[in-house]
């Protein structure tokens, strides 16, 4: 008997039912989403903990794998390419906030450097965060780039890190001149930057004055966030379909008096 009032609401109201299962798969994908990327956050830590001691590899000695260099320390020399630089939006701080100014969203620097000893090859460096400004959206600090030959060192990442885009990328510029985008594809790269190395290394030995904040995140940082945001979504899943199935009974039973 219920099934059947259920299946008659919705045979009445078609695009109530349609609105609610898609609010529900949604608030289901937002949920899950967040559940992995709690999970990869904390294998994420946990191979870079077990990393930390072992040789670090040196980017110009052969053509790393993403599987070879994966969560290893890489040392780079080689040369930035500041006009190819790219702020990463909605970046959330590597320990959930930033404890110095309470902020938890912001941008990471992305920049390919061009290695010394192989020029045709690319190696994009993620240089650092930095908080955004809430009254001017894209508004930058302005960071100092060496133009001289410069070695880095840092912690080998698959990307950049990737946000959910419910909408395709549009081109945005920061206050500096360059882009702002949501996330960075590596394959795209190939033609403006020569052969680029599969993965991204997190710089950890930038100058203090450049502003940048390289903290790595811990065994435990953002997690609880991320399980926080994914309780809301599943919690407005259930509420929608709850709040459908009351509004469909509440219809039904004001029918018949």
């Amino acid at each position: 008997m219920i099934v059947s009032r259920i299946i008659q609401d919705i045979k009445k109201r078609p695009i109530a039912f349609i609105a609610m299962l898609c609010l529900v798969i949604l608030g289901v994908e937002l949920g899950l989403w967040q559940l992995r990327r709690a999970t990869v956050k904390i294998e994420q830590a946990q191979a870079i903990h077990e990393k930390a001691n072992l040789p670090i590899l040196i980017a110009s000695e052969k053509s790393w794998t993403l599987e070879q260099a994966l969560y290893y320390r890489m040392q780079a020399t080689g040369y930035w390419i500041p006009e190819e630089g790219i702020w990463l939006a909605n970046r959330p701080h590597p320990l959930g906030k930033d404890p110095k100014t309470g902020i938890a969203t912001g941008f990471n620097l992305l920049m390919p450097l061009r290695l010394d000893s192989k020029p045709e090859m690319t190696l994009w460096i993620n240089r650092g965060w930095v908080p955004r400004n809430f009254q001017e959206m894209n508004q930058v600090p302005s960071i100092r780039t060496n133009k001289e030959k410069v070695s880095i060192e840092g912690i080998v990442f698959a990307d950049s890190g990737k946000t959910y885009q419910l909408s395709p990328e549009t081109l945005s510029r920061a206050s500096d001149g360059l882009k702002i985008q949501e996330n960075l594809v590596l394959s795209e790269k190939e033609a403006l930057s020569g052969r680029v190395l599969p993965f991204v290394v997190r710089m950890q030995n930038s100058p203090k004055e450049d502003g940048l904040d390289q903290t790595l995140p811990t065994l435990k940082s953002g997690v609880n966030t991320h399980y926080g945001y994914a309780f809301q979504w599943f919690g407005l899943a259930v509420m929608t379909f709850l709040y459908w199935v009351f509004t469909t009974f509440r219809k039904r039973s004001q029918s018949l008096r």
